[in-house]
């Protein structure tokens, strides 16, 4: 029996494991040509099974090289399992950085693009014994906060407004979404980082920069969160050049390059 026939013979769900493992042990740079010669699996099959999988925000597409990568919730499913993925391993060393700088809460913040929302993905504290216990692997709305505001700012503003049509007042402030929610957002993409004190947990001060893939868009932000009683509002400009600097590291290292 045939490469090809053995592979036509396996159900769907045997068809995508094998295209997710090849795709997760391929380092993330095949094209469909690849995949196909490699799974021997008919081009026309191979680009079905991508579309489910891109519908459902496990691949992405590189459309200048025209390959295919695992996407930020094959990154959340995968570490729900594990505890680290290729992306978390990337980000540790860019997190722990920043706290043996600051000796604050760093974290690492990803988009789910298919749910519009984003999770926390990898939290280092620093050695404060006064911190917040963050939930890691949790679907967070996108309106509040620093982590969710240096994100969302940097996304097409067609996905902005849709997002924000459907989110509610901040929990814990009780502000609104209005104007002053799009004036925060343009100062966000013009300085390159987002600030909000007390916005998704109340008595801490949040700031965040945006992390971009290959392609271009934003995954995740990398972040910093800071307890009220000890945040020096002169710190704001030196917590946001870092954050800004830490989190282009981590871009240049998936991939990303700056438009000239």
């Amino acid at each position: 029996m045939n490469q090809e026939k053995t592979a036509e013979s396996l159900g769907t769900v045997a068809r995508v494991i094998a295209l997710l493992r090849l795709m997760a042990e391929s380092h993330n740079d095949l094209t469909l040509t690849v995949l196909s010669e490699k799974l021997g699996l008919a081009p026309s099959t191979i680009h079905r099974l991508l579309a489910l999988l891109i519908k459902e925000g496990l691949v992405g597409r590189n459309p200048v090289t025209k390959t295919y990568f695992c996407a930020a919730e094959f990154v959340r499913i995968s570490s729900l399992v594990v505890s680290s993925s290729q992306l978390v391993d990337l980000a540790v060393p860019v997190l722990q950085s920043l706290v043996d700088q600051f000796n604050e809460t760093s974290l690492l913040c990803l988009y789910l693009e298919q749910q519009q929302r984003y999770t926390i993905s990898k939290v280092i504290h620093g050695t404060h014994l006064l911190r917040y216990d963050i939930r890691e692997n949790t679907p967070l709305p996108l309106a509040w906060g620093a982590s969710a505001r240096s994100i969302l700012a940097f996304l097409p503003q067609a996905e902005i407004d849709d997002i924000l049509a459907s989110s509610g007042p901040s929990q814990v402030s009780g502000d609104p979404i209005d104007e002053r929610t799009h004036a925060d957002l343009a100062l966000t993409r013009k300085r390159g980082y987002a600030y909000t004190p007390g916005q998704r947990v109340a008595g801490s001060v949040g700031l965040g920069a945006p992390v971009f893939g290959a392609n271009r868009k934003v995954v995740g932000s990398v972040c910093i969160t800071v307890p009220q009683t000890r945040f020096d509002p002169k710190q704001e400009k030196t917590l946001g050049a870092a954050l800004i600097e830490h989190a282009a590291r981590l871009s240049r290292s998936l991939g990303y390059v700056m438009p000239e």
